[in-house]
């Protein structure tokens, strides 16, 4: 493995922000979704039809896709953690790239030396 120097800027950036990120971020690998619910009293406006809007946080537990319901209380913290994933997310699509060009010009160079 070569020493870090060797990689580009922006990769290195990207490296930096993710280790950072991961280490000082609680995350959830999931998305919100905003659903209308009843609340269950009977003489609350939803039994008429005016519906609550719930936040749910989908996401897969066991392989199997769950949606799991937020409390108001939680919405900001859990908001916050979806995001630090996909900000995380964001990054590694940005080191990929690079190492995808990486892999291409090293197969190029291969290639060139067969000829």
């Amino acid at each position: 493995m070569h020493h870090r120097g060797f990689l580009p800027q922006n990769e290195r950036l990207a490296r930096s922000r993710l280790t950072k990120l991961l280490h000082q971020n609680p995350f959830l690998i999931g998305s919100l979704v905003s659903m209308p619910r009843r609340c269950g009293k009977p003489t609350c406006k939803c039994t008429q039809g005016e519906l609550h809007h719930g936040l749910y946080l989908a996401l897969k537990v066991d392989a199997k896709r769950k949606m799991i319901h937020i409390p108001q209380s939680l919405e900001p913290q859990v908001r916050q953690w979806v995001l630090t994933y996909q900000q995380a997310w964001q990054l590694m699509e940005q080191i990929s790239k690079n190492c995808w060009e990486r892999f291409l010009k090293t197969k190029e160079q291969l290639r060139g030396k067969r000829s």
